[in-house]
Formats: C-alpha cells, structure tokens, sequence
C-alpha cells in the first residue's frame, strides 16, 4: 500500500512540476509578445506590421498557455 502512496505522490508531483513550467513557459512567450508590440517611432512600416502581428500572436498564444490552465484550476474546470 505504502508503494501505492510513493507512486501517487510521485505522479502529482511530476504533474505540479510540468504545469508549473507550462506556466513559466506561457509567461515568457507573454513578456516576448509585449516586447514584440514595444516599437520606436523610426521602425519602418514592413516591419512594424511584422512586429505588432507576431506581438499578438505571441499574447495570444502565451495567454492561452499560461492563463487559461490556472482559470481552469481556479473555477473547478476538471470536475464534472
């Protein structure tokens, strides 16, 4: 039974470990999209669009990565 006990909390362990770095993950790609948005003046215009349609892109993606798993967890999203 102990060994039961060791493997759960090895698996909950490993879990919390990987959702943790999903979130620093997704944190990261958010900090990469506002600094993708953060544009001079002098930054020509082929780029800026360049850059502001990768910034979104980037919020987007890091928000749904890093955001979303915690409302889920929050509001009970796995229980049914």
């Amino acid at each position: 039974m102990s060994n039961f006990k060791s493997e759960t909390r090895e698996r909950r362990a490993k879990l919390a470990f990987r959702q943790r770095m999903k979130v620093l993950v997704g944190l990261a790609i958010l900090l990469s999209g506002y600094a993708l948005l953060a544009v001079g003046p002098e930054t020509p215009s082929d780029w800026l669009m360049i850059r502001v349609f990768a910034g979104f892109g980037a919020l987007i993606v890091g928000f749904g990565v890093a955001v979303l798993p915690l409302l889920e967890k929050i509001t009970g999203g796995d229980d049914y």
